[in-house]
């Protein structure tokens, strides 16, 4: 389905995803490309919740982070539901161009790189769907060396392919978006891709003339204490709000902690096995590390391996404390389950919003109210309650309660045109 604009023309709508944490002048800076090169006149984020993609609490909860991105460029900010938000690149990819084209109307995805450049990119990602048969013997070869998945990838595509494309594998925006395309490809999309070039900093650096830093170096000075000096390097509008919001991610870090050692330790190995994320033998090196471990650093840095990468280890964590399982995931992907869950919009937002309600695919639900959306909620609640669940364990690990910010009180932020 494509929407269309009053005058009957094709209406341009750019999706973005993104996690924004926290949104700064390079998120600006895309969103104003994102315009440009497309020339939509909607922009639709895909937004993660309150955990990362690296399995990591977000330091600030997804309704401030949704409230400054509207404020800030887009027009419509829908969840990515936990299960993808807090996974690997491909599951992250998957969930979120998935959803991006159950919404019927998105006619661009639009990206960062670090490459810039959308043929080389595309190659890549050709090769990775495709799976020839020298790359599959290379993959296998270099996961028998020991090689985590994505080391293993990298090695395999350098030997088929080049060291030219295997370094796209080496930088994480790139990455994500061989991962966009690959989705792209293998759902038969006829969504068409545009890659904005990051400038001016990489993901974990800074450029002080240009004012614009990677989300981990402004993380890195938040966690200093830098507040001030992180703020320099955000829109104004985004550094008001976050200077008077709470860094809720960074509060309660020692309570996540207890919650997923709680878990190790109250899990058998077998039970830890089926966990989503666990294969190799992770489980045991995770329960023999509880033990020891006094913070979540001590147990991350216990289990990690030459295998096991940190960022797999924190993702294996979560889903140990929230019990997500290789059969719970495998049957939400059977079942389609899917929803828009509105956390902002502006004026153009809720015009995109009412043409996707109105699309006619009676299997999407858009949800604005999850109290007053029950049947809705009911009928995708194996993928949903995971969302919630994300939720209250982020606020109980915040202020001892979940009621106060509680999916089932809490409402999109609606900017007024």
């Amino acid at each position: 389905m494509r929407t269309r604009g009053e005058a009957g023309e094709n209406l341009k709508v750019a999706g973005v995803i993104a996690e924004y944490n926290p949104f700064h002048n390079g998120h600006s800076f895309h969103l104003r490309e994102t315009r440009s090169l497309t020339g939509a006149e909607t922009v639709v984020a895909v937004m993660s919740g309150d955990f990362a993609q690296r399995g990591e609490a977000a330091f600030w909860d997804k309704w401030t982070r949704a409230r400054i991105a509207v404020e800030n460029g887009a027009d419509l900010v829908l969840e990515l539901p936990f299960v993808y938000a807090c996974n690997n690149a491909e599951y992250f990819a998957k969930g979120a161009v998935r959803l991006l084209n159950r919404l019927g109307c998105v006619t661009h995805l639009s990206f960062g790189s670090e490459c810039g450049d959308l043929g080389r990119l595309s190659e890549a990602a050709e090769i990775i769907v495709r799976e020839p048969e020298g790359f599959r013997a290379s993959l296998r070869a270099f996961s028998g060396k020991g090689c985590s998945f994505p080391k293993a990838r990298c090695e395999a595509l350098r030997e088929l392919a080049g060291t030219r494309s295997a370094d796209l594998l080496k930088q994480p925006n790139n990455i994500l978006a061989i991962e966009y395309l690959k989705q792209l490809i293998m759902t038969g999309s006829d969504i068409r891709p545009v890659t904005v070039r990051r400038r001016g900093a990489e993901y974990d650096g800074r450029n002080d003339e240009a004012r614009v830093a990677g989300a981990s170096a402004l993380r890195k000075l938040f966690l200093a204490g830098k507040s001030k000096e992180a703020l320099a390097y955000l829109p104004e509008t985004a550094a008001r709000v976050l200077s008077l919001a709470e860094n809720r991610g960074l509060a309660a870090s020692q309570s996540f902690y207890q919650m997923i050692a709680y878990a190790l330790r109250t899990k058998e190995a077998k039970e830890l096995g089926d966990i989503f994320s666990a294969s190799e033998g992770l489980e045991n090196r995770a329960k023999a590390a509880v033990e020891r471990a006094v913070d979540m650093e001590s147990l991350v840095a216990a289990i990690k391996s030459k295998r096991y990468t940190e960022t797999r280890i924190r993702r294996f964590l979560l889903h140990a404390l929230f019990g997500l399982e290789k059969s719970s995931l495998r049957s939400i992907e059977e079942s389609g389950a899917a929803y828009g869950r509105v956390l902002a919009l502006n004026g153009r937002g809720a015009r995109i919003l009412r043409r996707i309600k109105n699309g006619g695919d009676p299997s999407f639900h858009v949800i604005t109210n999850l109290s007053k959306s029950r049947r809705a909620a009911e009928a995708v609640w194996p993928l949903l309650r995971y969302d919630i669940l994300a939720s209250d364990l982020y606020n109980l690990a915040k202020n001892g309660e979940m009621r106060e910010d509680s999916d089932y009180r809490k409402k999109p932020f609606v900017k007024m045109d």
